[in-house]
């Protein structure tokens, strides 16, 4: 009985030491980083607005937590009814819940008026696009054929039909323009 004892004693040593043995040299997992990096990206977003689509390519996508953050080298097109409507350049965009987008600064090109909308800048404030609204700015800078000037706490619709603005700085040229469309594929 004694023997049977240290047989028993001994095998459960032996399996203690091999099961410590394979713990400790199995590899253990490597931590993942949260969310989803994609490189390279084409992007599409469908707001709820019928007939509009944005397209977007940039170097990369990251989602982490249900937001969505398209940065480096980044370039936008919205489309109305399949038709281009604007272009919209940033160094980065987050796609809100309910496709709203913000951004630290952007540019932006509407086809139609031919407007170069400047949107903040490094160190301004946040621009935000509403689907359903439009544009929301601290400081903005507009150059049409038939305007150019400044303003503070811009807001206006995606068309430049209802704008509203503090303190604005505009100029409207008597009888002329200020120069041709240089909005590519755009019209005055």
């Amino acid at each position: 009985m004694v023997g049977r004892v240290r047989a028993l004693l001994a095998l459960l040593l032996a399996l203690g030491f091999l099961l410590g043995w394979l713990l400790r040299v199995s590899p253990r997992p490597l931590p993942q980083e949260a969310g989803v990096r994609l490189k390279g990206v084409e992007f599409l977003l469908f707001p709820e607005e019928e007939g509009v689509e944005w397209r977007f390519s940039a170097q990369e996508m990251v989602e982490e937590g249900g937001v969505f953050r398209i940065q480096g080298g980044l370039r936008g097109e919205r489309y109305v009814e399949d038709r281009l409507d604007l272009r919209l350049f940033a160094p980065q965009v987050t796609v809100e819940p309910g496709d709203n987008l913000r951004a630290p600064f952007a540019q932006v090109e509407i086809l139609k008026g031919c407007f170069r909308l400047q949107l903040s800048a490094p160190g301004k404030g946040e621009v935000l696009i509403r689907q359903k609204e439009g544009f929301f700015a601290p400081w903005v800078r507009i150059e049409a054929p038939n305007l150019r000037g400044e303003a503070l706490g811009f807001r206006s619709d995606f068309g430049m039909e209802r704008i509203e603005a503090e303190s604005p700085r505009f100029e409207f040229p008597a009888g002329g323009t200020f120069g041709p469309c240089t909005v590519e594929g755009g019209s005055s």
